[in-house]
């Protein structure tokens, strides 16, 4: 199992980049047998490439607001994100390369106050987001010398009827850095990822697969420890990671896992608590793949 650990903490987006003493580089979070959504109208499908200077999308001629279908390739997390009225990408880039390089909480608190993230996915994963609105929207992703953007897309209205595609389940962040949803899923399939309105910050999904019988104090006390050595013997190989969303959005994620007990986490780090990644302030919970 490798030792050097997938990004953990995210700001605004999947923003700061950091290490996680526990996650290891995720495994088959693409897309599953059953990923290609159905929906009452037809939708779009679009494809991110990360590179190392730059994001390039296929399939944005002509899109319109609503729910697209969206997969990622490369190594990486590639997340869309629009900006209120005064804050443009140049802001965002600033403010999360501030944070992740000085750990500034002022920046954090602007990006997440003037940014909305609809979500995203990891290289090899898929899913579908929702463009809310007519806007504009700019692809990034957090690298090793900071943000990475592509080309923003200028989606119009009006709003494009289609529905979500049938999942196997829901997770759900919720108001007081807590998870709900579903307590077991099958180990490939779809599910929902939802953070609620009143969770108040952004959230992502992490599933770590751990031993059976593993409990989340066992997690904490470890992440807690900021033990830099190899990953304790309850850590298993099974892992993906999904973008981030803000509050009261919602997105599908494919998925294909090996079956087993995981350990649900987000390490988006929160600004009130100078950055901490919320599954270092209890943000776990345990779960099931059959």
């Amino acid at each position: 199992m490798p030792t050097r650990l997938r990004r953990a903490v995210a700001v605004v987006c999947a923003t700061a980049l950091a290490t996680s003493p526990l996650l290891v580089a995720p495994t088959t979070a693409g897309a599953a047998s059953a990923a290609t959504p159905t929906a009452r109208a037809a939708m779009p499908h679009l494809t991110a490439t990360l590179t190392k200077k730059t994001i390039r999308v296929k399939g944005a001629d002509r899109l319109r607001a609503g729910r697209v279908h969206f997969a990622v390739k490369g190594a990486g997390i590639v997340e869309f994100v629009t900006f209120d009225k005064g804050y443009d990408v140049a802001d965002f880039t600033r403010d999360v390369n501030r944070f992740g390089a000085k750990n500034d909480m002022k920046a954090l608190k602007r990006a997440i106050r003037n940014a909305t993230i609809i979500g995203g996915f990891a290289g090899g994963g898929s899913g579908t987001i929702v463009f809310p609105r007519p806007g504009a929207y700019t692809p990034f992703a957090i690298g090793q010398r900071g943000v990475v953007t592509g080309k923003t897309l200028v989606v119009r209205g009006p709003v494009r009827s289609s529905s979500a595609p049938r999942t196997d389940g829901r997770i759900l962040a919720k108001r007081g850095l807590a998870w709900g949803g579903a307590s077991t899923l099958p180990a490939q399939g779809r599910f929902l990822f939802k953070n609620k309105r009143s969770a108040a910050v952004p959230h992502f999904v992490v599933l770590q697969q751990v031993a059976a019988g593993t409990t989340t104090d066992q997690v904490l006390e470890f992440l807690q420890s900021g033990e830099q050595g190899p990953p304790p013997s309850w850590v298993l190989p099974g892992s993906m990671e999904t973008g981030s969303l803000s509050p009261g959005r919602s997105m599908t994620v494919d998925y294909d896992l090996p079956p087993g007990q995981y350990v649900v986490m987000c390490f988006f780090p929160d600004p009130e608590m100078q950055g901490m990644p919320h599954a270092l302030m209890g943000m776990l919970r345990m779960i099931n793949l059959t």
